[in-house]
């Protein structure tokens, strides 16, 4: 005997799949949507500080893949995980929202050189015209929209 499904359960499994795959679509764009959101934010009112990478890069933690780093706004340490190539001790240079400082990203394009290492910076944070070294604000916004770019296709001025 042949053990055949009935025609029901093949469209309930149907219905069930393509119901998973609009969930996921939906979750996807979502997830699009809301980093862009973020993104958009930092770069509405920026400032910037200097971040200090926490650990050398770990596969995998609590966090994520990536490094762990760390910097300070408002006397308030923020920590985050990013998948940038820094040894535990480096700094680097962050911008992050000024309303809402927890939303950040490393501007990995600009190297803190070593007489630069030990800069007070404001617990607010620099503006833009206040950053003791070259940056350029153009460059700046469109790195952090190009998330899948390397940091030598930008040229540091």
């Amino acid at each position: 005997m042949r053990n055949i499904e009935p025609e029901h359960e093949k469209t309930d499994f149907r219905k069930v799949s393509h119901y998973c795959l609009i969930i996921t679509l939906i979750f996807i764009i979502f997830c699009l949507i809301s980093a862009n959101l973020g993104i958009n934010n930092i770069l509405k009112s920026p400032k910037y500080t200097i971040g200090e990478a926490s650990s050398d890069w770990h596969h995998k933690n609590n966090n994520g893949v990536g490094i762990d780093y760390k910097y300070d706004v408002n006397g308030i340490t923020y920590s985050k995980t990013a998948n940038v190539s820094y040894q535990k001790g480096d700094k680097f240079l962050i911008v992050f929202d000024s309303i809402k400082p927890d939303n950040s990203a490393i501007l990995d394009i600009y190297s803190i050189e070593n007489y630069l290492i030990d800069l007070k910076v404001p617990s607010k944070g620099w503006k833009y015209q206040d950053v003791p070294f070259s940056i350029d604000r153009n460059t700046i916004k469109k790195y952090v929209h190009d998330w899948n770019v390397e940091p030598f296709e930008y040229i540091q001025k």
